[in-house]
């Protein structure tokens, strides 16, 4: 509505295009072919991200947000330490991490593809789950190899879920919510990315990298589940 007013002020001239707006402006719908899901402006303009129709949705995003945040940083930040504290050289160990960080670009555009491909929840629980699978492999490695493997997929999935989180998280509210549930569940996660650099360290030195990483899989188990209820707002019009 906001962009239909700025075409109408500016009219058909300044436009360009020499269309006219009638055209478009009487159709609140999605693409061609799309199924129409509008969230009424009333509604949203009485509801928080805590009242009934969003109570739901709200607790399984920040679950989400919380478990990816506090995986994400448990692991990324601490893999040259732990790999250090395995008995890897300095400089081998930053060799490691570089290659597994650059997994990451792929696991982007592999989940840039399926979220409009199969969807943003089916996305975000499939690489959420196989971060839960490879932290537990990674958690376990031992040689080079499977150190390699392990972290390459970790962060392959790991950032893959990232992608499908922000794809996902901003569709969930009606515009008038948007901002404030999304941002809310932001900043829940960012506690996560607070304690998790913390807890983690203190695990690993108590109770070794196999229990450590078992922790970080569990995070990303809590995220996957919690992923599994948000709504699918693939090919819905947004209101």
């Amino acid at each position: 509505r906001i962009v239909r007013s700025f075409e109408a002020a500016a009219g058909p001239a300044q436009r360009g295009d020499g269309a006219h707006l009638d055209d478009a402006a009487d159709t609140h719908a999605g693409a061609q072919g799309t199924t129409v899901d509008v969230e009424t402006t009333r509604t949203s303009q009485l509801a928080s991200p805590f009242s009934a129709p969003y109570r739901t949705r709200t607790a399984a995003l920040w679950a989400t947000w919380f478990g990816v945040n506090f995986a994400y940083y448990g692991a990324f930040l601490w893999i040259p330490t732990f790999l250090v504290a395995t008995g890897f050289p300095v400089a081998k160990s930053f060799g490691f991490t570089l290659v597994i960080t650059i997994a990451q670009l792929p696991g982007y555009a592999v989940a840039a593809v399926c979220v409009e491909k199969i969807g943003r929840r089916p996305t975000l629980a499939l690489f959420l789950a196989g971060s839960t699978v490879s932290a537990l492999l990674f958690g376990q490695a031992t040689s080079e190899t499977t150190i390699m493997a392990a972290g390459c997929a970790l962060s392959f999935f790991n950032l893959g879920a990232w992608g499908a989180l922000y794809a996902i998280t901003p569709e969930i509210y009606p515009t008038l919510m948007r901002a404030g549930g999304a941002g809310g569940a932001t900043a829940f996660g960012r506690i996560a990315s607070i304690v998790a650099p913390l807890v983690v360290p203190w695990v690993f030195t108590h109770h070794g990298e196999g229990w450590t990483f078992g922790v970080i899989a569990a995070a990303f188990a809590v995220a996957t589940l919690a992923a599994l209820a948000l709504p699918e707002r693939r090919g819905q019009a947004l209101d």
